[in-house]
């Protein structure tokens, strides 16, 4: 004879369990509408508008023929910025309220040299294939200088070179790198340490993505290749400045892409080098091409988005 209790009960347990499970999977979809997010979803990144507006120069400095190529620029001293161009070994100090250079030091032979900083009282400018050389200021005539060569792995092309005052390192800014592909690494060197190491990375993948937000086909925009870097003094970001793709790329130190902007042709038509004031102002410097002058270009800081 069946135990009427026993069967009672287990009929009791089946449904009960089937109501369990209905409730938990109904928690699950409910969760998941709330959240409103897809799995496979890509998230867009933002891009911020600069504190500058690359459209509207405050001030346009023409350069002398001797500047006409010019690659490099760094902020010297107050009204003083210091460039450098394709093929002589000299730095040009230029004063800014003069408009004319005001001094002249010759390092070297001929070469390709690219960029340079000016980093606790020494000028380090940058030959193309990453080789470094440095000197003082002081005093007149023939100087000493030193080199630093550099072992990037490969052959590079290099066009790029700022300071991190925070890391105590220059910055290495690759215009096309050994590894082949259109990605461009930024290689740390330390001056106390003498050591190298790689940095952040310019993913083109991820800039043209992030390029696509300002309305213009992602699919359109060319690689965006460094031809100067810098950091900026208050934020710390690293500011890269490409003729190649004729924009100008913010990164955080740890490569997170912040801002992508578009540079005029018409303002600057071969934008080549990047420096910032201690108080923030922006400087930019064109090459003049075969006929123009070469062009130093000036961006206060502005309040609020442009």
């Amino acid at each position: 004879m069946p135990d009427f209790a026993v069967l009672s009960c287990q009929m009791t347990l089946f449904p009960m369990r089937i109501l369990h499970a209905l409730c938990l999977l109904s928690s699950l979809l409910l969760l998941n509408c709330q959240s409103g997010s897809k799995p496979d979803a890509t998230e867009i990144p933002t891009n911020e508008p600069i504190p500058y507006n690359l459209s509207q120069p405050d001030e346009r400095f023409e350069l002398p023929v001797d500047l006409r190529e010019i690659s490099g620029l760094t902020y010297y001293k107050p009204g003083l910025l210091a460039c450098v161009q394709d093929e002589l070994a000299v730095v040009f100090l230029y004063d800014l309220k003069k408009r004319a250079v005001a001094r002249e030091f010759v390092f070297g032979d001929k070469g390709d040299y690219e960029d340079l900083e000016w980093v606790d009282g020494r000028f380090y400018v940058l030959r193309s294939d990453g080789e470094l050389y440095h000197f003082s200021d002081e005093g007149e005539g023939p100087r000493t200088v030193h080199h630093i060569k550099i072992d990037l792995p490969g052959k590079n092309d290099v066009e790029g070179l700022g300071y991190d005052p925070k890391r105590g390192t220059l910055l290495l800014a690759t215009k096309d790198a050994a590894k082949g592909g259109s990605d461009k690494p930024i290689y740390y060197y330390d001056l106390k340490q003498q050591g190298m190491w790689q940095g952040p990375v310019l993913k083109q993948a991820d800039l043209k993505l992030f390029s696509g937000t300002t309305g213009q086909p992602a699919a359109s925009q060319p690689d965006v290749k460094p031809s100067g870097i810098a950091v900026h003094p208050q934020t710390g970001d690293y500011y890269l400045l490409a003729a190649d793709g004729h924009r100008l790329v913010v990164m955080n130190p740890k490569g997170v892409l912040r801002s992508s902007v578009a540079i005029d042709a018409n303002i600057l038509l071969q934008p080549e080098g990047i420096c910032f004031a201690p108080d923030g102002t922006l400087f930019i410097a064109s090459e003049g091409g075969k006929k123009g002058k070469g062009l130093i270009v000036s961006f206060a800081p502005k309040a609020g988005p442009q």
